[in-house]
């Protein structure tokens, strides 16, 4: 990155560079700063699913950068809500999507971290190819939480995948134990 924060030559830019670019946006939102907003050919830098709960703008919380902001109760991951997020990732070129919860939930099962981890495993299960976006490596997928009273982000770690189970070896039947009918 170059000392006008322009990405690096190309686009679209890698899922690291955008999330970069948003915590250089949330880090500006927090001391004042101006909002600078980076849209290369009008790309957006990310696609943010949030809460529909009153909390400000995704747009705001990273300092003006341009998003694809996509709204639903309880971050509910319904079909129009992975087709908007399918759309940014496979039509738009967004090279990240963040799911953004935040704490002050008044919906039952809230919005919190459990719920971002969710909502994470949800989108790459029941979206073919937001899952297949993330393997290739042309979109990361990044969970945080709006915590309403401190006016911060905070990282969402992903549940750790449960363990893999090993199967034995599978040996060929002795010809002592094999019978024939």
């Amino acid at each position: 990155m170059d000392m006008t924060g322009s990405p690096p030559q190309g686009w679209p830019v890698s899922p690291s560079f955008a999330l970069a670019r948003l915590r250089a946006g949330h880090h500006r939102f927090r001391v004042g700063a101006a909002p600078t907003p980076f849209t290369p050919a009008g790309a957006p830098v990310a696609a943010v699913l949030s809460c529909a709960d009153p909390q400000p703008e995704a747009v705001t919380v990273f300092g003006g950068a341009d998003v694809f902001a996509v709204r639903a109760a309880g971050l509910s991951t319904g079909p129009s809500v992975r087709g908007s997020l399918e759309y940014a990732v496979g039509h738009l070129g967004t090279p990240l999507v963040v799911v953004l919860g935040h704490t002050a939930c008044s919906l039952p099962h809230g919005s919190g971290p459990e719920r971002v981890r969710a909502t994470l495993a949800a989108l790459r299960r029941h979206s073919p190819l937001l899952d297949q976006a993330v393997r290739a490596g042309r979109c990361g997928l990044h969970g945080m939480v709006w915590h309403d009273g401190e006016l911060t982000l905070v990282e969402v770690r992903p549940s750790a995948p449960p363990p893999v189970r090993r199967v034995g070896r599978l040996r060929p039947p002795n010809r002592a134990g094999a019978r024939l009918a």
